[in-house]
């Protein structure tokens, strides 16, 4: 692992890490050393980009404390008398209280409220220093925040190295603040949006100007394909691309075309992060016309369809027989049918292949057999029918060092590679629910895993169980519930503690 004095500040760290693949023309395949990242807010990792991309499209305006503003105010001050560390330093601190994302209108505000007071040039040198010399986070953002506000577009130089922080998922919304005000911004947002893959390109995207064709086809081939969630970019990518236009026109769809607009329509399909096809003018017309237009020859078409028609029959109020009809015609062919026959023995696409009536079972088991690590959450579709389900289970004993997976419990989340056997456990656990007894050695497990999912899915499952049967825990289980007696007393989740007392103390579950 890189260590943080390698690098004398964030920017030069991006610098060595982008340049490879400014060089190959490859996407920034690269993220921030662990090492930089000292301040992160209660302890929760998130990936670059990600805090300021869920602040952007979920939390909405949060006012600052009185406390936060005093320290934005002094940190202002600071850099006002020209001391460039000593501001690095103060809005350092700021950033601890308050994550710059939430600071930029109010620090905006203040500046241009007191510009008389705070010279613009002393404003400008620390907000050069801060990006180009501090290793924290959030001080870089408060940089390009204030450089957003300055007139910057003759120097090139300083231009190429707000770019070159762009190239960062952690720092290309900052980024793109700036560049709206250059001459040649959308360009260079493009090229962002290009070489971003996550957080960065959803950010770019929704800022570019589709003012050539060039633009408006890399929309339409490649702009909601990130690493997030395609929904984030898929209405943009339809309004700007030309997707409409293009789908109700004469000319033949290119097979790279029809895939563009196939994963745009795929994401319009997807409303739970943001809007989506409910925000297309005549919807139904666009999902038919691409029905009867596009050629369907790969699993991934075929799963489209399918979503396409589940939206339709979801829908009531929109609901289309013409969809309806025309999606069970594509789903019925031969040519889906082969599709899905093999895409299962690759543990892909089984809920289509259900839909269709394969019975995919056997191949679920082959699958779980040869890669268990990358496959658990395939038990699911074997628990309906008993002779699978006790498979699952025997499967499971086997795959897992059940008696090394005991540990002292934690209180913390235990995300990390090392806790892999613990978290395909709970992928069988939650499938335990419907089967009272069945997979109760696995509970015992689970309720001595180190992480606090494994302890209250074992005891939501053993709620179930009490109350499906009626009989209290004592009576049900009672090895189990000399376990749990044992347990609560070293229980570090108040919550768990308490759920935990609930069964000792003979309450049911919801019957």
């Amino acid at each position: 692992m890189e260590q943080k004095e390698t690098y004398n500040s964030l920017y030069e760290y991006i610098s060595a890490k982008a340049k490879p693949f400014l060089k190959d023309g490859g996407e920034m395949d690269f993220t921030i050393s662990e090492d930089f990242k000292d301040n992160e807010s209660n302890g929760i990792p998130f990936a670059d980009g990600a805090y300021d991309g869920i602040a952007v499209y979920h939390m909405g305006t949060q006012g600052l404390s009185d406390e936060t503003r005093e320290l934005m105010i002094n940190a202002l001050k600071i850099a006002s008398t020209g001391d460039k560390e000593a501001a690095d330093r103060a809005f350092t601190e700021l950033g601890k209280a308050q994550r710059a994302i939430h600071v930029i209108d109010p620090l905006q505000d203040y500046i241009i409220e007191h510009k008389d007071e705070i010279p613009a040039k002393r404003l400008y040198e620390f907000a050069v220093y801060a990006i180009t010399r501090s290793c924290d986070i959030e001080c870089v953002k408060f940089g390009l925040s204030i450089l957003e506000l300055l007139v910057i577009d003759e120097n090139e130089e300083l231009k190429d190295v707000i770019s070159m922080l762009g190239f960062s998922e952690e720092f290309a919304l900052f980024a793109l603040f700036v560049m709206l005000r250059w001459s040649d911004g959308n360009d260079r947002i493009f090229r962002l949006a290009r070489k971003t893959h996550g957080w960065g390109r959803i950010h770019a995207i929704e800022r570019l100007e589709a003012d050539d064709d060039r633009k408006r086809k890399w929309l339409l081939r490649n702009g909601v394909h990130n690493t997030v969630m395609p929904s984030y970019s898929a209405l943009s990518c339809w309004n700007k691309s030309g997707a409409s236009e293009l789908l109700f026109g004469d000319e033949e769809l290119s097979d790279e075309d029809a895939r563009g607009l196939r994963d745009i329509i795929d994401a319009l399909l997807d409303e739970g992060p943001c809007s989506g096809i409910s925000e297309i003018e005549n919807s139904n017309d666009a999902l038919l016309k691409f029905l009867e237009k596009a050629r369907f020859s790969d699993i991934t078409d075929f799963e489209v369809v399918r979503n396409i028609l589940n939206y339709n029959n979801e829908d009531n109020e929109q609901s289309s027989n013409k969809i309806d009809e025309k999606c069970r015609e594509i789903l019925d062919s031969e040519k889906c049918r082969e599709a899905a026959l093999q895409a299962v023995q690759e543990g892909k696409s089984i809920d289509l292949a259900l839909s269709l009536g394969i019975d995919c079972r056997d191949d679920i088991l082959k699958i779980l057999e040869s890669d268990f690590d990358n496959n658990a959450h395939l038990c699911r579709y074997l628990m309906d029918d008993k002779s699978y389900r006790e498979k699952a289970l025997d499967l499971f004993r086997g795959k897992l060092p059940l008696e090394a997976m005991k540990a002292a419990p934690s209180d913390q989340l235990c995300l990390g590679r090392e806790f892999g056997n613990e978290h395909n456990l709970t992928f069988l656990i939650q499938e335990l629910k419907p089967f009272p007894l069945e997979g109760a050695d696995l509970l015992e497990i689970a309720l001595q895993c180190a992480p606090p999912q494994n302890r209250n899915m074992a005891l939501r499952v053993l709620g179930e169980w009490t109350g499906a049967t009626g009989d209290p825990l004592q009576k049900l289980l009672p090895e189990m519930f000399a376990l749990l007696k044992g347990l609560v007393e070293n229980e570090p989740n108040e919550r768990t503690r308490v759920r935990m007392t609930e069964l000792i103390n003979g309450e049911l579950g919801d019957k």
